[in-house]
């Protein structure tokens, strides 16, 4: 009987290990809580983690900011429409570095239509 409950905790110690709630600090997974405005985990503290978070939270606010302007694009000052170009500048310029470190799928290419 001893032999069995043994057993049966160690199943259980087993299966609650797999079911650990642990994040896996996955770089990729970093940039897109970076750029979703989410804090990374307290256990991802690695470099590189860090270092994709940073730059998927400072693509994130740029987003976030070029959608707020044109949500109401018919009503921007000059100031404001001058932000909203720079933005449309340094936005591609950080999509282009987070797929050159591979946190982003490549761009697609679109093909020119071909007349036939």
């Amino acid at each position: 009987m001893n032999r069995s409950l043994i057993a049966l905790i160690a199943a259980a110690g087993l299966l609650l290990g797999g079911c650990s709630t642990e994040p896996e600090c996955v770089d990729t997974e970093g940039f897109e809580r970076g750029r979703d405005g989410i804090d990374p985990p307290p256990l991802c503290q690695e470099r590189e983690y860090a270092e994709a978070w940073q730059l998927g939270q400072a693509l994130g606010e740029l987003e976030r900011e070029r959608d707020a302007l044109m949500e109401r694009e018919a009503d921007l000052d000059a100031v404001e429409r001058a932000r909203l170009r720079v933005l449309e500048r340094d936005i591609p310029e950080l999509q282009t570095l987070a797929r050159i470190q591979g946190y982003m799928a490549p761009a697609r290419i679109e093909e020119p239509p071909t007349d036939q």
